[in-house]
């Protein structure tokens, strides 16, 4: 269904200047390539390994793999990658492999309920993004995203 929505999309899609980026799991990042590549719909990945080299990291992808697949996007930071564990400093060698890779990067920054309700957002939104973004020199393929993780899943 999805996929006839792209095609459907594809001559007024083309009048507009902004953009279509969809993140479908790994698995099926070459197909949705293979059906979008002639439009301007573009394929992103969910997440990736921190690690740009192949190694001994089973069941993780890296940011060549990633590209290999047409994807030109990745997220790094989501809320759900955090709650695994990802913490700023993997986070931003996740951002520096996708950035050597030429991918660009949709960081995801954002508070909790609890420190909402304790007016952190600030504060833990400055500390993501200047650990996440420590020491990249160049921003522009990184597109910063809000999403507060307390209103994730509240429609």
């Amino acid at each position: 269904m999805l996929v006839i929505v792209f095609f459907s999309m594809k001559k007024s899609y083309k009048k507009n200047k902004f953009k279509l980026i969809y993140c479908p799991p790994y698995t099926l990042l070459k197909t949705f390539y293979e059906k979008v590549k002639k439009t301007r719909v573009e394929i992103g990945a969910q997440n990736l390994h921190q690690n740009s080299n192949f190694g001994p990291f089973t069941g993780s992808i890296n940011s060549k793999l990633i590209k290999s697949t047409g994807a030109k996007y990745i997220i790094i930071g989501h809320s759900d990658n955090r709650l695994e564990g990802d913490t700023d400093s993997i986070i931003n060698k996740k951002i520096k492999s996708a950035i050597k890779e030429d991918l660009k990067v949709i960081f995801c920054v954002g508070e909790t309920l609890n420190e909402k309700r304790n007016k952190l957002t600030f504060k833990i939104l400055k500390k993501q993004i200047i650990r996440g973004l420590h020491k990249i020199k160049s921003f522009k393929k990184i597109i910063i995203t809000y999403e507060p993780v307390w209103s994730i899943g509240t429609g």
